[in-house]
């Protein structure tokens, strides 16, 4: 672990170095930090400290997502021939295989509010499933690459972020298509709901652009150089971007201003920045340079 103490909004809390290849997601619950990487682990971290915990995963492919479950200690993982694991976090033993995608599974997301899990795939699938991992529903969407599933806040309707450059929102009593919208070309790759109400999508055009509820764009604006892999709100009041183009930037959510940006000169990442993840006074960061960073706020004591 290394410390940075410059005067940013943000600033490093500590760094993790333990994965051997690019980390693709990450999740966590209460007390623990996970991340699965190309070296086919997924691995555990102590979140306060970043210290690893007895607790690895070695995967037969490299687990392309995560997602802790609420409040049953479950960790699924979707691997890149399209398998998902249900993994017991206390006893460390897997609970459930599920083989019914056929393609790398990029997108993990939980409906509590209708006990739902929704998986999506490369190939434009998305698939639901009840609390028992009966599987409910296949929907062949064939929209290319699925890399996000987004549920809204009351559990209503899930956003999915597509690779043929929409995004599309259903509804989840009988997942009717309620939007679809041409958000960017050559593919949208992140979208973020914000708490007015506003959707925010990302693609591979480096762009970040701004809807209103009724699927109206409101704002557009390159945010970076590369394709953009994450959009995430914090409580804060603003939102981050990761980007393949190396670079964090921290945003205003009320008017889209940039307040920070975090590069290699800030101790940020040196390659692809792939996954974020909220935590209290901060977020963490993961990417292709094997590394976990926790980003603090300024007023917070770095380690």
């Amino acid at each position: 672990m290394t410390k940075n103490n410059s005067q940013a909004p943000y600033t490093k809390h500590f760094q993790i170095t333990g994965h051997q290849g690019p980390i693709y997601a990450l999740s966590q619950d209460q007390d623990y930090i996970y991340s699965a990487s190309a070296d086919k682990f997924v691995a555990r971290w102590h979140k306060n400290s970043g210290h690893q915990d007895q607790f690895a995963i070695r995967c037969t492919q490299a687990p392309f997502s995560l997602l802790v479950l609420s409040d049953v200690y479950q960790l699924l993982i979707g691997l890149s021939d399209g398998s998902l694991h249900v993994i017991d976090t206390q006893q460390k033993t897997e609970i459930k295989y599920l083989k019914a995608h056929q393609a790398a599974v990029f997108a993990l997301a939980e409906n509590w509010h209708l006990q739902q899990r929704y998986t999506a795939d490369a190939e434009g699938n998305v698939f639901v499933w009840d609390v028992h991992w009966n599987l409910l529903l296949q929907l062949p969407l064939a929209c290319g690459k699925i890399r996000q599933i987004v549920v809204a806040a009351d559990g209503s309707s899930i956003v999915l972020a597509c690779g043929d450059g929409f995004f599309r929102i259903l509804e989840t009593t009988f997942f009717n298509e309620i939007q679809k919208v041409y958000a960017h070309q050559e593919g949208c790759t992140a979208v973020c709901l914000l708490p007015n109400g506003d959707l925010l999508s990302a693609g591979k055009d480096a762009y970040v652009r701004r809807w209103t509820s009724e699927g109206l764009k409101s704002k557009a604006f390159p945010a970076h150089l590369g394709t953009i892999y994450q959009i995430l709100h914090l409580e804060s009041g603003v939102y981050v971007t990761a980007s393949r183009d190396k670079t964090l930037k921290i945003w205003s959510a009320a008017n889209d201003q940039i307040v920070c940006k975090i590069d290699l000169q800030m101790a940020g990442h040196r390659h692809s920045v792939n996954a974020l993840l909220p935590i209290e006074n901060g977020f963490i960061s993961a990417g292709d340079d094997k590394r976990i960073i926790c980003w603090h706020t300024s007023e917070q004591n770095s380690l």
